[in-house]
């Protein structure tokens, strides 16, 4: 019954996740390099990201792998950006690897809302979209 638990987990957050990358990067076309600020020098419209950035690498790996909604012990926290305007303003999306090597995307709305796509997921139809690469 877990297991069941965790798949139907797991496919929820998959087509959530690829959802709203889709609309992100229909909105921000590969290549794009305006529309995501790479650092968090200053506060941004997404208060749970500067959060996670003030965070020990630790304490954000699991943090972020809570957003994933399947057992992770999250590892090798990434921030790969945010976007600045536009339908997805203020999102902020970061790559975190589970212990035993499965690896996510995972997307932070400036509400805190998290969505989770694989990684392999990603590569294979993210239009050039890799993890573990600042947009």
């Amino acid at each position: 019954m877990r297991d069941e638990q965790r798949s139907r987990g797991i496919r929820r957050f998959r087509v959530l996740g690829a959802f709203a990358l889709a609309a992100t990067m229909l909105h921000y076309p590969a290549g794009s390099t305006g529309a995501v600020a790479q650092t968090a020098a200053a506060p941004s419209e997404n208060h749970f990201n500067d959060e996670l950035l003030g965070l020990p690498p630790q304490q954000r790996a699991a943090k972020l792998a809570d957003h994933l909604g399947v057992w992770c012990i999250g590892t090798k926290p990434f921030f790969m950006g945010m976007t600045k305007d536009g339908a997805a303003k203020g999102y902020a999306y970061w790559s975190v690897t589970c212990a035993g090597g499965a690896s996510y995307l995972i997307q932070i709305t400036p509400e805190g809302q998290g969505a989770a796509t694989d990684c392999r997921t990603l590569k294979q139809g993210g239009q050039g979209r890799e993890c573990y690469k600042t947009f």
